[in-house]
């Protein structure tokens, strides 16, 4: 199998975990971890397991000292899988192209809704002390930090696939780009300004010269790079 199927077949697992985690189902993270160790994510899989073993539960769960409740949120966006939500509005924060690729907005909106929150403390106290790493009060959250340290990984390689063939040659044509890794032209634009360097140029439209339309210029390519998977122009 080519390797983007191999990553949409893993994605696909990952939507179907998600779905049975917003029915309310704990521990459905194993599952899939264990699914993914022994093939091509394994080292993603590791590092999933990995943020479910260090996990601070403060840092998702805040006390909100006026309304006298406790909140989600999953509020770092740019170093989780998924965005952070707005409580008020329940609007992705700061949504990017995978987020609205893979609609994990929704799905953390959705986890708003469908879990109930405990404080995140040892004795269920508002000044009691911190759970422990690992061990939450709100254990759905070992599930949730390693669904999204999944959705990252995921985010990350399909960047990294597109970076790895921009950056290789002098000129790349973008539309053979989305083609080859079945992603859509507007995912690959903006994917491709995101990764760019600052000499680097991503051109959407050209009105001189057509035949550079969705084109990606880069000024230092290294023909060294050898792309996982690469375009034929």
């Amino acid at each position: 199998m080519d390797f983007p199927d191999d990553l949409r077949y893993a994605e696909e697992s990952l939507r179907q975990a998600e779905k049975e985690f917003l029915a309310g189902d704990d521990g459905i993270a194993e599952a899939l971890l264990v699914r993914l160790a022994t093939g091509t994510f394994s080292s993603d899989a590791e590092t999933a397991r990995e943020e479910m073993q260090r996990l601070d539960e403060s840092r998702y769960v805040k006390w909100n000292r006026w309304e006298k409740r406790f909140e989600f949120a999953a509020s770092f966006w740019k170093d989780e899988g998924y965005p952070s939500i707005d409580t008020t509005t329940l609007k992705a924060s700061h949504p990017d192209w995978y987020t609205t690729r893979t609609g994990t907005a929704t799905f953390v909106k959705e986890l708003m809704i469908h879990r109930n929150l405990l404080a995140p403390t040892v004795d269920g106290e508002r000044k009691g002390p911190a759970t422990p790493p690992g061990n939450p009060s709100n254990k759905w959250l070992l599930d949730f930090v390693a669904l999204s340290s999944l959705r990252l990984a995921f985010k990350n390689l399909w960047e990294q696939l597109v970076r790895d063939i921009v950056k290789k040659r002098p000129e790349t044509n973008l539309t053979l780009v989305a083609e080859r890794l079945g992603l859509t032209v507007q995912e690959v634009l903006h994917i491709a300004r995101k990764i760019r360097d600052f000499d680097d140029q991503v051109i959407e439209r050209d009105v001189s010269d057509s035949s550079k339309n969705l084109t990606y210029l880069c000024r230092r390519p290294d023909s060294s790079i050898t792309p996982r998977v690469d375009i034929t122009m």
